[in-house]
């Protein structure tokens, strides 16, 4: 037996709980589930709790360890009523985005501070040093550290005020602090893990062992007859249809006669408790035939390879032709020939998947709580697995720890988990590990690209030849859409007379690839700006500038062929960082040796488009407390949907924020929807709700103006009261309102983006297609990033000293989330540029923790990072906005190995930067 103190309250343990972890006797044992598991090897520091003053990663520490300790976790830091400084700070700067990691880090910063109120930069990183962020906060967590400790000083600071540059009376466009902030901050945020019900079954996956081999035989006795054991699922145990896929439709939920990767499901057990389920399914014997296999497109399109599927290995091609290419490229004075690769990404999000589902209610059979990106695209799939009707399953969203494309498909866990439910009449949950997660995942697509251009002296882009393969692993969920929209945006934002793209898209037995942030861009950007570098370095024309004359802009022609007809801001990027290279990053590369600059642009659609059916709606409901209700399918997954919907809403319909309450992604109560990605959260959900927002602001003066006896045109409605027009006298608030009509009153807004073209191989040159018809993609975005890099001949390491990145995203709704969303994807991007690779060998994944991935950490943080918002209205968005949360990492790898040539004469054509300058130095 022991004694300990949790958040000042005593815990007495038994002896046989001693070699308990103090993650799980926290989690488990007192439901204090703000402490969180993100990896299984204590190397993302989720679960960081304070031990005596020292912060500490529970999950390495027993019970036994703890006698007569004082142990602090997120719950225990601050009185309900208030926060603690650092929580207040972390609130206060913009520190937290999905809030996963949050109160991990806020623990980390308290234990700092409670021994140091006056911590250097250094002191902060090493504090810091073991605590991932994956939504790439670290400036903003520097920054709260630092003013947390200057209140613990006893300093009076100014508020921190945000830049808002609109009038008081105007919602939209004013930084209002996110409305989920204070609950994550205190880590009352509860994840799909976090969940708990009475007599809940726990789930393991037995996974495949081989990247390829046909099934022999499943021996499941043995599992099956275990005491605590209530179910063990095969494929022969689905009711209808097992299969999935968010395009095509190729992946089994379990294994039937063949795996044909090292993340296919085989058998699912669920069991009373979780060690229970996972001894079963250790006792699971799957006997296998292991199959020839292939792990390159280059083996996979080899004659007589190993087929992945019966039909083959391609699974999709694409070629665009436009002018006379031969043409452009002999009358060219200069011509650029390259090949460049970029690796597979682990996507890292801190909350490994998973799923709870529970019996249903009323006319539903099984509710499902998972954090998703897409509930009608994962019910879409879902009905058809469980033989049930679309009305028989919930699926509702929960808060996401994180996603960034990897939350679009289908969970495995969501199927399982409901198959579970439904068999057994058991709540169940089914939450993967660390390990679990990175084999089984979406991984970015790695692309191998050859490009040529053709230019005259002047800079003038005369042609260019875009040759690009990628592996899409396994299955296909978005590989061809991803093929398609690398093609399209493969260029850069740039005016290219004569054209030729071919793309193609191969099975291996890799790990399957899928969407990730930026995905359809961010590939080929890297290679099209590194060659527009090295074309500026040849014809010795600075950078800007030669961008600059071969810029789009409205009237000029995309490399799909549509004509731009406006929202496009590209040339003010260029022009907003003009200064910031003269005034800034040239003064900072005179002060020492081996400081390069590089500059690199990008551009991605708001939306899929190219043929796309992209939908959503709105639903407001005035609620008997006088709020207003949003029910929307958009999800929030950190990037502050939720924040600016609730914007949008208070300032079309007239009433404070605060009294705008959100229903998101819950099937069974909110209009349908497609799912968030492509940066169309906003572009889409905002515009239903801009719309539904109008209505009910009509409806609620139209209400008061008969309850009054007075006329519509005499109303307005401002902050939540029917004022009379001349004199602003209030007449009535909206709670009396609702408690005088005999209704509740109601308004339901139903959008779909208008039509698109796939784009045609002739890129419309042959006019098939009326050109003021032919519009491709909805609206797009477009970004340039400067930066200034010190690099370490000797060593090899890079050192991001300087980063400005210029964004156009239309009008911005509220540009202090905006600001934090694009830093996160700087951050993200330099991880992918200088340390990051998944590493998979003949099928076995070598990097399967994310330390192995080498996610970057707070150290990675440049000096100065500084985004800068190139405002121009987009008519098609809601009050004039685009979508911006991709676009922020696509400039970034490019713009920065273009800064190591400008350093140190090398070209860096292959990712991450740090493989390469270690081969340079051992050669």
């Amino acid at each position: 037996m022991t004694t300990f103190w949790v958040n000042e309250q005593k815990q007495i343990v038994e002896s046989d709980q001693l070699d308990v972890r103090l993650l799980d006797y926290l989690r488990d044992g007192l439901d204090l589930t703000g402490t969180k598991c993100g990896c299984d090897d204590s190397t993302c520091g989720g679960c960081t709790v304070v031990i005596e003053g020292k912060a500490v990663r529970s999950c390495r520490v027993k019970l036994t360890q703890l006698a007569d300790k004082k142990i602090t976790t997120i719950e225990g830091l601050a009185a309900k009523e208030h926060l603690h400084p650092v929580q207040a700070a972390f609130v206060e700067c913009g520190a937290i985005q999905c809030g996963f990691c949050t109160p991990a880090l806020i623990m980390a910063v308290y234990a700092l501070l409670e021994k140091n109120h006056n911590p250097s930069e250094a002191e902060i990183f090493n504090a810091l040093k073991i605590n991932l962020c994956r939504c790439g906060t670290y400036s903003r967590v520097l920054e709260a550290t630092k003013r947390a400790a200057a209140v613990l000083r006893g300093e009076k600071l100014q508020p921190f005020i945000p830049e808002s540059k609109y009038e008081k009376n105007e919602i939209v466009g004013r930084s209002s602090r996110r409305i989920d902030v204070i609950e994550k901050a205190k880590g009352e945020t509860k994840f799909h893990a976090d969940l708990n019900f009475s007599e809940m079954l726990h789930g393991k996956i037995v996974w495949g062992e081989f990247p390829h081999a046909e099934i022999v035989s499943i021996d499941i006795e043995e599992a099956r007859n275990m005491p605590g054991v209530r179910l063990v699922l095969t494929a022969e145990d689905i009711p209808g249809v097992n299969v999935f896929g968010i395009e095509t439709k190729d992946q089994p939920i379990l294994a039937e006669r063949k795996i044909r990767f090292i993340g296919e499901p085989v058998v699912a057990v669920f069991a009373e408790d979780l060690v229970t389920a996972e001894r079963a399914a250790n006792a699971v014997k799957v006997v296998y035939k292991e199959l020839p296999a292939v792990f390159s497109p280059e083996e996979a399109l080899a004659p007589n390879a190993p087929k992945v599927h019966e039909n083959g290995n391609a699974l999709g091609n694409i070629s665009v032709e436009r002018g006379d290419l031969d043409a452009a490229f002999e009358s060219a004075e200069i011509v650029i020939e390259e090949s460049f690769f970029t690796p597979p990404i682990e996507h890292g999000y801190l909350e490994p998947e998973g799923a709870v589902a529970i019996p249903g209610e009323g006319d539903s059979k099984v509710i499902i709580y998972n954090g998703t990106q897409n509930p009608f695209v994962d019910l879409g799939q879902l009905a058809p697995i469980l033989a049930l009707s679309p009305e028989e399953v919930v699926v509702r969203h929960l808060p996401i720890g994180g996603a960034f494309g990897g939350k679009c498909d289908l969970c495995i866990t969501v199927p399982l988990t409901a198959l579970a439910t439904l068999i057994t009449g058991c709540p169940t949950k089914l939450v993967l590990s660390r390990k679990e997660s990175i084999r089984s995942s979406t991984k970015r697509h790695g692309f191998d690209m050859k490009y040529r251009l053709a230019a005259n002296k002047d800079g003038e882009l005369l042609g260019m030849d875009v040759k690009f393969v990628t592996d899409a692993g396994a299955y296909s969920p978005w590989s061809e859409k991803v093929m398609m929209l690398s093609a399209a945006f493969s260029t850069g934002p740039y005016q290219i007379p004569n054209l030729s793209i071919k793309a193609q898209t191969v099975f291996t037995n890799n790990p399957v690839a899928g969407a990730m942030r930026g995905y359809g861009s961010y590939q080929t950007q890297f290679a099209a700006e590194s060659a527009m570098d090295i074309l500026s370095r040849k014809l010795k024309i600075d950078p800007i500038l030669l961008r600059e004359r071969n810029a789009l802009d409205v009237g000029r022609t995309t490399a799909v062929g549509e004509i731009l007809t406006g929202g496009i801001a590209y040339k003010e990027t260029l022009e907003a960082l003009k200064p910031v290279v003269r005034d800034d990053l040239i003064r900072f590369k005179e002060s020492g040796e081996n400081i390069g600059i590089g500059v690199a642009s990008g551009w991605r659609s708001v939306a899929v488009g190219s043929g796309y059916d992209e939908n959503g709606g709105a639903r407001l409901e005035l609620l008997e407390n006088g709020k207003i209700l949003l029910k929307t399918a958009c999800t929030e997954m950190g990037q502050g949907t939720n924040t600016a919907l609730s914007q949008i809403v208070s300032q079309a319909v007239g009433v404070i924020i605060d009294d705008v309450d959100i229903v998101a992604g819950d099937t069974g109560v909110v209009p349908e929807g497609i799912g968030v990605s492509a940066q169309r959260g906003l572009y889409v959900f905002g515009s239903a709700a801009h719309e539904a927002s109008n209505k009910m602001r009509n409806l609620l003066i139209s209400e008061s103006a008969l309850l009054l006896g007075r006329n519509e045109a005499d109303l307005d409605l401002i902050d939540g009261n029917i004022i009379e027009i001349e004199g602003l006298k209030k007449l009535l608030n909206l709670k009396a309102l609702a408690s005088a009509v005999d209704r509740q009153l109601t308004v339901e807004e139903y959008i779909a983006l208008p039509k698109t073209y796939e784009y045609l191989p002739d890129a419309n040159e042959g006019c098939s297609i009326d050109p003021t018809d032919y519009k491709v993609y909805h609206a797009i975005t477009y970004c340039t990033t400067a930066v200034a890099v010190a690099v370490n001949e000797e060593s090899g390491q890079v050192e991001v000293k300087k980063v400005y990145v210029a964004v156009d995203g239309g009008k911005v709704l509220n540009p202090e989330a905006a600001r934090t969303q694009i830093e996160g994807a700087a951050i993200m991007g330099m991880g992918h540029a200088l340390t990051e690779e998944f590493v998979v060998d003949q099928g076995y994944i070598k990097t399967d923790t994310l330390g192995k991935c080498r996610i970057p950490r707070i150290s990675m943080t440049p000096g100065k990072l500084e985004v800068i918002f190139v405002e121009n209205h987009e008519n098609s968005g809601p009050f004039g906005s685009k979508g911006l949360a991709e676009i922020g990492i696509l400039s970034i790898a490019p713009a920065i190995t273009n800064a190591i040539y400008d350093a140190t004469g090398l070209r860096v054509k292959t990712l991450p930067v740090r493989k390469q300058l270690r081969r340079t130095q051992k050669q």
